[in-house]
């Protein structure tokens, strides 16, 4: 493999992977084996940090939790007599691929750990021949990061040198792995916009009760618009306190309410990500949480225009007269 990836341009790293069903604490897991080769190409490490040598583990989110371990604890790994004592250093983000009819890693599931450990605690360290009591270890995986720059061509000639070379050895043994989704993932994916149609939904909600409490609000403040009225205010002027009542409110529910929303949407993703595995990256679209909350006060003091007119409309004679 290695004279096929050496020195060619489009290549910015590479690592291999082997696959192993791996006794760790206990609990047999689908382990990944990583060797670099050039550059650090592996999957990413949620929290802790990543294995920097031997004796290192890390583990999915929910292999971690299913072991009642943390970042930090140490966990006995391997088959006898080759059981090794190893420090988990992180959790990681474990893809959702491995040897066919076979147990693999996915998201949240699973733990990595260099190869040699990885060899060495199932009884194949040292270049030994496997024995009866060694675990089978699959080298099957191999990950490339291309050079920045890199055209779709060159990426195409690179494969495809690699494939037809076939270092599996077996007819259609070496092929591109084009996509692999956890079924998390998937699911995930599935639920397409329907966040965003909940939000949309509360908003609306949200302006239509203020209306609502505006309304309710003139019916009850007549005496006292009608009294305005009596004093030389106009309709105008009346409509523009209703309009100014507005929108301090709203501008107080976006103050309040915007950062509320971003710590609590962090929050809830951060957690989100966890349960399944995943990197929690978090991405606020600034320019448009501006707009949108930008409409949200555009939509509430069109909502308000109709209290205002009633309240415009407050006869100030007739109201005084009533009481």
């Amino acid at each position: 493999m290695k004279k096929l990836i050496q020195d060619q341009p489009a290549v910015a790293g590479w690592s291999e992977f082997a696959f192993a069903q791996l006794p760790v604490g206990g609990r047999v897991v689908p382990a990944l084996g990583l060797r670099r080769q050039l550059g650090s190409v592996q999957p990413p490490t949620t929290s802790g940090h990543a294995l920097s040598g031997p004796g290192q583990i890390e583990l999915g989110t929910v292999t971690l939790r299913q072991l009642g371990k943390k970042v930090g604890d140490r966990i006995r790994i391997g088959i006898p007599p080759f059981e090794q004592t190893v420090v988990i250093t992180g959790t990681v983000t474990l893809p959702s691929f491995g040897v066919g009819a076979a147990d693999h890693p996915s998201l949240g599931r699973g733990a990595m750990i260099g190869e040699d450990t990885l060899l060495a605690a199932v009884g194949q360290g040292g270049g030994q021949p496997p024995t009866s009591q060694s675990v089978p270890v699959f080298s099957s995986a191999v990950a490339i990061d291309l050079a920045p720059g890199t055209t779709g061509a060159q990426r195409a000639r690179l494969v495809d040198r690699i494939v037809s070379a076939d270092p599996d050895g077996t007819q259609g043994g070496s092929y591109e792995l084009h996509q692999a989704r956890a079924s998390a993932i998937v699911n995930t994916e599935q639920m397409g916009g329907q966040p965003l149609a909940l939000a949309l939904g509360l908003a609306a909600a949200a302006v239509l009760s203020l209306a609502l409490t505006l309304l309710s609000l003139v019916r009850r403040r007549h005496r006292e618009l009608a009294l305005l009225k009596a004093l030389g205010m106009t309709r105008r002027q009346v409509r523009a306190v209703i309009a100014w009542q507005t929108t301090l409110t709203l501008l107080i529910a976006v103050g309040i309410g915007g950062p509320l929303g971003i710590v609590g949407g962090r929050l809830a993703w951060r957690a989100f990500a966890d349960s399944l595995g995943v990197v929690p990256i978090v991405q606020v679209p600034v320019a448009a949480l501006v707009l949108g909350l930008a409409a949200l006060v555009l939509a509430g003091n069109l909502l308000a225009s109709l209290p205002a007119a009633v309240a415009a409309r407050t006869r100030a004679g007739v109201s005084l007269r009533a009481e």
